[in-house]
């Protein structure tokens, strides 16, 4: 028997919906390099450049996709490849500072607190309590 597993504070909540968006981005992403080969080449492109081609990308994806919805038939089982790689790419400058890491923590804590905020609410509103986390 399948036991649901709810999220008992707002670390689970978030990692939960972290991992589940997380798998959709890498699909979306596995079935724009399968059709469009460009995103799998080292780029040649100046990084202002490069920085709008997979939006464009995903324009013309969507455009094929409104105008001939038979297309996506070749795309169902599609392995996410890029996982497959272990090339990092060089955007970075180095590692983050700690001012940036205390920033970034700081502000993924605060997205954390209103998702959970958020999920009580809905818990309310469909007549189940709300779950109060433990004190740490």
């Amino acid at each position: 028997m399948f036991t649901l597993h709810r999220p008992r504070n707002r670390k689970e909540l978030f990692n939960l919906r972290h991992a589940m968006l997380r798998n959709v981005v890498e699909r979306i992403f596995g079935v724009v390099k399968r059709r469009f080969r460009i995103l799998l080449l080292p780029p040649e492109y100046s990084m202002e450049i490069q920085a709008r081609i997979p939006p464009a990308l995903c324009l013309v994806h969507n455009v094929i996709r409104v105008h001939d919805p038979n297309d996506m038939m070749e795309y169902r089982n599609v392995l996410d490849e890029h996982l497959l790689t272990t090339d990092t790419g060089s955007l970075a400058d180095g590692p983050p500072t700690e001012q940036a890491r205390t920033r970034a923590n700081l502000h993924r804590d605060q997205i954390a607190s209103e998702m959970w905020e958020d999920y009580n609410k809905e818990r309310v509103r469909r007549g189940e309590q709300a779950i109060m986390e433990p004190l740490l």
